[in-house]
């Protein structure tokens, strides 16, 4: 009879203080893509008048491509942490909502793509000068927030009843996580948990209750 033995597995990722550091790493680096994005990013209204959006739009290609590319990265750092944050979950309790959570982020990430998607649209069709493409893009990349509603209720939520249980965060963490879910798909109360949501994933990060297996 022959005996196979399970090769060693690396523990480099999976000890108490190495994975909360990825996770806190992973998190702190969303959250400075999440602030030069948002400072980078324009305000306009979906009625704007579209020939007056070509007159005063001055976003070079150069600066385009580097948000575009930034929010790409800001999106696959997100997913990241999200599996991460899901493993450290799910070892204690109730993985469906865990899993919940984990695309609670991947939808997150998604959005942030999304939204890279119509801006480059928009920097097109500027070039272009086509005032009715540009109306019509405009429209979109003013009134895509749904998805980033969704996604915030998916992780916000599912990451407060994850943890609540089993106390794999503090009490008080779980229960504003999941009141800032409830709010998300609440029209403006939405925009409240849209701004806190990167540093929530750095609290999150660095109070998680980390297995010591």
């Amino acid at each position: 009879m022959t005996m196979t033995s399970t090769p060693p597995r690396s523990t480099a990722l999976d000890g108490p203080h190495a994975g909360r550091r990825t996770m806190v790493t992973l998190a702190v680096i969303y959250l400075g893509f999440f602030a030069f994005l948002m400072a980078s990013g324009a305000d306009r209204e979906p009625d704007a008048n579209p020939a007056k959006l070509i007159t005063d739009y001055d976003i070079s290609a150069t600066v385009i491509q580097i948000v575009t590319y930034s929010t790409v990265i800001a999106g696959a750092v997100l997913i990241f942490f999200g599996a991460a944050l899901r493993s450290a979950l799910a070892v204690r309790t109730r993985r469906w909502t865990a899993d919940v959570a984990l695309l609670g982020f991947v939808l997150m990430a998604l959005t942030l793509v999304t939204w890279a998607i119509s801006a480059l649209a928009l920097y097109h069709a500027v070039e272009i000068g086509d005032t009715s493409v540009v109306r019509a893009i405009n429209v979109i990349d003013t009134t895509n927030f749904p998805l980033a509603m969704l996604s915030m209720s998916c992780a916000m939520v599912g990451v407060g009843v994850t943890a609540l249980s089993e106390r794999a965060l503090p009490t008080w963490l779980c229960w504003a996580s999941i009141v800032l879910g409830v709010m998300s798909p609440l029209g403006p109360l939405a925009f409240a948990p849209f701004i806190l949501f990167a540093i929530w994933t750095v609290v999150v990060a660095a109070t998680v209750r980390l297995s010591d297996a």
